[in-house]
């Protein structure tokens, strides 16, 4: 049984605790009760709106595990005893869980999810998706409960699998040094680099870290982004990735082969060059396939 677990606004300006912090939890509760967790907790950025009440961010945290042998009732009961014993009293959290198999309709969740990125949200339409995509579970816990939004968009832009970075910073023991791609994989479970253009770095290339490693999720991929900085490759931080709710780069285009779907009703952001808007994906019930021959048929 594959689940995708998203929580959003647990926190408030107390900052006495955090989503992040909370979704880690709930991550290692779930590993010990024998879930094998998909490379990491991943954050996602969501609009950032006078007419939204965030705390600081907006952006919520998703996980992905398959939980063989569990019962969905008790994954939900304790992912919600972690967040209510750990939430803040004035915050506004929602909790997502959604079972794979039982989704129809994966296309019209990560379209949610990028929506969420570029608009306001009402939480009726929420919970409407929620029922109508089937597998899902969508339920608040005090306030607003207008986390509920965030904890599927949440979902939603882990499930395209070209969206989000990976919670917390890696690899802090390796500042200031150099090593190979090949090398930065096998030390960091990286599964690929790419320029800060998307081109992919070969494996004998040299990558400095400064102070440490921010990666992303890309292509469902575990991804280091890295700039030409004073001719070398240097890893790309946070702040070269984002700034605020806006992307600083077309990086999210990983394949050189991107072209752009000559259907406009079939893409979800008319001026983005990434792989949800490409000609040559092709939905699934996991995201999406690259069906371009030039990409062997592999996963987008």
């Amino acid at each position: 049984m594959k689940l995708y677990v998203c929580v959003d606004d647990t926190d408030d300006l107390t900052k006495s605790t955090s989503t992040g912090k909370i979704a880690d939890m709930i991550a290692q509760r779930l590993v010990d009760l024998g879930g094998r967790l998909d490379l990491g907790v991943t954050r996602h950025q969501l609009l950032l709106h006078e007419d939204i009440d965030y705390t600081s961010h907006n952006s919520s945290m998703c996980m992905v595990l398959d939980m063989e042998g569990a019962e969905l009732s008790e994954v939900k009961k304790e992912a919600e005893t972690i967040l209510r014993e750990n939430m803040a009293e004035t915050s506004d959290p929602g909790l997502c869980i959604c079972r794979l198999d039982q989704m129809v309709q994966p296309d019209r969740l990560i379209a949610f999810g990028k929506r969420a990125q570029q608009e306001v949200i009402k939480k009726e339409e929420a919970y409407q998706l929620a029922r109508e995509i089937g597998g899902t579970i969508l339920e608040e816990y005090g306030g607003t409960g207008i986390g509920v939004i965030g904890a599927l968009a949440g979902v939603g832009l882990r499930l395209s699998g070209c969206d989000g970075t990976f919670r917390g910073g890696k690899g802090s023991q390796h500042a200031g040094k150099s090593y190979s791609v090949s090398r930065w994989k096998t030390m960091m479970g990286i599964q690929q680099v790419l320029d800060f253009h998307g081109k992919e770095l070969e494996d004998d290339q040299e990558i400095h870290v400064e102070k440490q490693l921010k990666l992303a999720m890309l292509d469902h991929k575990k991804t280091l982004i890295a700039k030409e900085q004073g001719g070398r490759y240097v890893a790309c931080t946070k702040r070269d990735l984002y700034q605020g709710d806006k992307r600083v780069s077309t990086w999210t285009t990983a394949c050189q082969e991107f072209q752009a779907d000559n259907d406009l009703e079939e893409c979800y952001g008319e001026d983005e060059n990434a792989c949800y808007n490409c000609l040559y994906r092709r939905w699934t019930a996991e995201g999406f396939l690259c069906v371009n021959g030039a990409q062997s048929g592999g996963k987008a």
